[in-house]
């Protein structure tokens, strides 16, 4: 068979073309699966980068763990050896802690807050005098009460209701001064007789008569009654 010279050239000119379309698709080809490793070579990077995140989040919840497990034994502590002044709203937060603490859907920045807040609770109940009303610690008169007897009255004998909240306003033996954490007092309502809380001996023990009247100043100061001023704690048994 014999082809013309056009015809000739014309085949040659369509292999040509064939030919660098094949190159070029060949390029193409190269260039993704170049721009496919660059990629994958990223995304690689970044799932090691997140494991070795993950490892230092690991490590330190691993440290963080014990140390707030260390705080919440530290807080029982102090609640079961201190003072017993606020003792069902102190343990109260304990026992919501140890509940947080037992959660497995709890992180560990939520266990952290809740811990750090109870200890700042606890310090700052060491730096005031505070002034709390409540029943005999010993012989607790009121607890017997019934009905409105529970609760103070006026001079017409009505019950008293409190302005704010509108309930009535129940009434107590005396009250409980808090010097910081330096001496817990109870008074009675007459003024008359004190008790002082030995943390040594775990007990109530009497305040000698001509000691109560600096106890009463200190319950007027601690309830806003009377200015401030210089008062002195009972840190030791008066004799």
């Amino acid at each position: 068979m014999f082809l013309s010279p056009i015809a000739h050239a014309q085949s040659a000119s369509s292999n040509e073309a064939e030919y660098h379309n094949l190159l070029e698709s060949i390029a193409a080809a190269k260039l993704t699966l170049a721009q496919r490793r660059l990629y994958i070579e990223g995304q690689e990077k970044k799932i090691a980068s997140l494991h070795e995140q993950l490892g230092r989040v690991d490590a330190l919840k691993q440290s963080i763990e014990p140390m707030i497990g260390k705080m919440v034994t530290n807080i029982s502590e102090q609640i079961h050896s201190d003072y017993p002044f606020l003792k069902d709203r102190r343990l109260s937060r304990l026992e919501s802690l140890k509940g947080t603490m037992k959660d497995k859907n709890a992180s560990i920045g939520d266990k952290y807050r809740k811990a750090l807040n109870i200890y700042k609770f606890e310090v700052n109940y060491g730096a005031k005098m505070d002034y709390e009303k409540g029943n005999h610690p010993i012989h607790p008169v009121m607890d017997k009460c019934k009905g409105d007897d529970c609760f103070e009255k006026d001079e017409n004998g009505k019950v008293r209701v409190d302005p704010v909240t509108h309930q009535k306003i129940r009434k107590y033996d005396g009250k409980y001064l808090r010097y910081g954490r330096l001496a817990y007092i109870y008074m009675d309502n007459d003024g008359k007789s004190a008790l002082r809380y030995d943390l040594k001996q775990k007990k109530w023990v009497e305040i000698s008569k001509d000691k109560i009247v600096a106890v009463r100043r200190a319950v007027r100061i601690a309830s806003g009654e009377a200015g401030t001023k210089v008062v002195m704690a009972p840190v030791k048994p008066f004799q």
